[in-house]
């Protein structure tokens, strides 16, 4: 038998195939509701149902393959530098995700939005200064255009403006 070489990454694919059937049934028991196969309440669901599996699918091949530094022998030390620097940007990133909320009410979302995710792209992307910017302006451009002209939906303009 062959030993998973990540066994937190065979949890989690097991659970979000699991997660992706359970989701399945409920679209499934939706699909009686509705006139349609095609459009409905269980179109959704259903196709969250695909992605689950899929993902889980695709994360369970790769819990079975081997970590990049095994074969050389590398020590994983919890308490070595890297691993230090990874909890502080764990940290960051919440902190990050905390002021966003605070800043929405402040700025307002375009200009929180911006800030947040170009923060978020050089914590988690390990993206260039500039790249940050581009995917950020870029990012906040696409959500913009979908929340406020495609979904009609208004959004504070922040009481610094006001």
């Amino acid at each position: 038998m062959i030993r998973p070489r990540n066994l937190p990454d065979l949890i989690a694919s097991l659970l979000c195939i699991a997660f992706g059937f359970i989701v399945s049934r409920e679209a499934y028991r939706l699909e009686s509701y509705a006139g349609s196969v095609y459009v409905g309440d269980h179109t959704l669901p259903f196709l969250l149902a695909i992605v689950f599996v899929v993902l889980g699918a695709a994360l369970l091949f790769q819990s079975f393959r081997a970590k990049i530094g095994e074969g050389e022998g590398a020590a994983h030390d919890p308490e070595s530098l890297a691993g230090n620097r990874e909890i502080s940007r764990l940290i960051l990133c919440f902190v990050t995700l905390f002021l966003y909320v605070w800043l929405l009410d402040w700025f307002g979302y375009v200009l929180a939005t911006l800030l947040a995710s170009f923060v978020l792209f050089r914590l988690i992307g390990f993206y260039r200064w500039l790249t940050s910017l581009f995917f950020s302006i870029l990012l906040t451009g696409c959500l913009y255009v979908v929340f406020i002209y495609w979904l009609q939906i208004t959004f504070s303009r922040g009481s610094f403006f006001d």
